[in-house]
């Protein structure tokens, strides 16, 4: 039998938390290669939100043109196109180039240099967690944007209210029918009026959480601490011309260079 499909992005909420979560372990992690394995893992996890946010919003109507909207703000945006390159770099063709030093009170910072796709001006010499955590707000951001464009398709919370069931054109038995239960199973005993009902029902499902996605999108870029001792803005120095020179059209620096594994950490004990 033919049931109504409700949609909502309590899929895209959860992806953007993972992602969220990846940021914020890479702001804690010292090792290069974890570094790398958390890169990897947030990359996948913040690539596949606009996928799930199609799948889940290609049958609304006018959903079509929304997206097509917010795709041209997405390719016409160098740090978001940078990001979809090294997702895609990093599913099928390798590792992520990165240079990272020590500055200081044990606090590592790593930083985007010499992949395929030059790093933008807004990414440049950056910290690599924080210009994730600012990837991540962007992406919260386009996530609220659309809840906003179609408010009862995008959270079942909505979607089941008197107004939300009128804008959708549900009766109250097709709610029923599609949410697995009895058509007329609410209206049992002392009859309950509409409004009820529908609270009754809304009880079977979760809405997606916009607190937690506004707190998401409201996150603001946080300096990172100056240098605390002489070591440590000559690694910072270090760490800023060896950018540069991965930069520069055409220069690649190997990382068999000496000067190029004091900054990235050493030689993994176990590499070949």
């Amino acid at each position: 039998m033919y049931r109504i499909r409700l949609t909502s992005l309590l899929l895209v909420e959860e992806r953007l938390l993972e992602a969220k979560y990846f940021a914020r372990r890479l702001a804690k992690q010292r090792d290069r290669d974890r570094f790398g394995y958390e890169l990897n893992a947030f990359l996948a996890a913040a690539r596949s939100v606009t996928f799930l946010l199609q799948k889940e919003m290609a049958r609304v109507p006018d959903f079509a043109e929304w997206w097509d909207s917010q795709r041209r703000l997405l390719s016409a945006d160098p740090a978001a196109a940078f990001f979809l390159g090294l997702r895609n770099f990093s599913q099928k063709e390798g590792r992520i180039s990165l240079v990272g030093s020590l500055l200081g009170r044990g606090r590592w910072s790593y930083r985007f240099a010499g992949n395929a796709e030059r790093v933008p001006p807004a990414l440049m010499n950056r910290d690599v967690a924080n210009c994730c955590h600012e990837h991540v707000a962007k992406l919260a951001r386009i996530v609220l944007a659309c809840a906003e464009a179609f408010p009862y398709q995008t959270c079942l919370g909505r979607a089941l209210t008197p107004i939300g069931m009128e804008a959708l054109q549900l009766s109250l038995e097709d709610l029923e029918e599609t949410l697995g239960l009895p058509r007329g199973c609410t209206e049992v005993g002392d009859p309950l009026n509409p409004e009820r009902r529908i609270m009754v029902l809304r009880e079977h499902v979760d809405g997606v959480d916009f607190a937690a996605l506004k707190r998401l999108a409201d996150w603001k870029v946080k300096p990172m601490p100056p240098p605390d001792s002489a070591s440590s803005v000559l690694s910072e120095q270090l760490l800023t011309a060896l950018v540069r020179q991965l930069e520069e059209p055409g220069r690649r620096v190997a990382t068999s260079d000496p000067t190029t594994e004091l900054l990235l950490g050493g030689v993994p004990e176990d590499g070949f």
